[in-house]
């Protein structure tokens, strides 16, 4: 953002980063969320973006060697110390949520203010946490709303109530999943890939397109195989 030249706001961009994955060696990932772990990546990270505090600090993954009580009291840590300004989680469940906000509070205390975890047409688990967030105003981000980018563009072949109201509104079906993920609730902001300009475009196109509550309800009801793209494994941590 130091060399950007256009006309936006930067002041109203928010840079956010992750912790609690490393990559010890080539193709090896691993999870770490212990105390020493998240200093070492979060000072890293304000070395590589050359600031003194992060604007929104992401947890990746629970890690199982660890209890979720104490990886929220190590992102605290770094709260506390004025190295991150707020936090997120990934791929938390409803009561690894009630730990962090226990711990670390929500919005309106400079808690816990954003979840990433996966929703799609393919996938719609956690429905606990996507109501809890909306209770507290804490927004939802999605990642791979598409189904990932191998079936991205099969959405209107795979799921037929998507292709079916993209004829009636005369829209593709990606723009339709994306258009109804944002009329679920006003916390939802989808995070799809891009690396095209055409893509881009399309996703503008979709935060514009309004369906109609009973088209959403079609959406919504239609049968999802609720298969995550990138399963997990791993047994969860220990609460506390």
């Amino acid at each position: 953002m130091r060399t950007y030249s256009g006309s936006a706001d930067i002041s109203k961009v928010v840079i956010a980063t992750k912790g609690g994955i490393i990559k010890p060696a080539e193709n090896v990932v691993e999870r770490d969320g212990t105390r020493e772990g998240l200093l070492k990546a979060c000072e890293a990270s304000l070395k590589r973006l050359n600031t003194s505090s992060i604007e929104l600090y992401q947890f990746h993954r629970h890690d199982p060697s660890v209890t979720y009580t104490e990886q929220m009291l190590s992102l605290k840590a770094l709260k506390d110390a004025g190295m991150v300004k707020r936090i997120g989680l990934s791929n938390a469940q409803g009561p690894e949520l009630a730990v962090a906000l226990e711990i670390l509070g929500g919005p309106n205390d400079g808690g816990v203010v954003s979840i990433q975890n996966e929703y799609s047409p393919r996938y719609r688990g956690e429905q606990d946490v996507l109501d809890k967030c909306t209770e507290l105003g804490i927004a939802f981000l999605p990642w791979s709303p598409l189904g990932g980018a191998a079936q991205a563009g099969e959405v209107g072949s795979r799921y037929s109530a998507f292709a079916s109201i993209a004829t009636e509104v005369g829209a593709s079906p990606q723009e339709v999943v994306l258009a109804w993920l944002l009329a679920l609730t006003p916390v939802m902001i989808p995070i799809p890939g891009a690396t095209k300009p055409a893509t881009v475009d399309s996703i503008i196109r979709s935060a514009a397109l309004k369906l109609t509550s009973a088209q959403v309800e079609r959406l919504t009801a239609a049968d999802s195989p609720n298969e995550s793209l990138f399963p997990d494994i791993k047994p969860r941590s220990p609460l506390r």
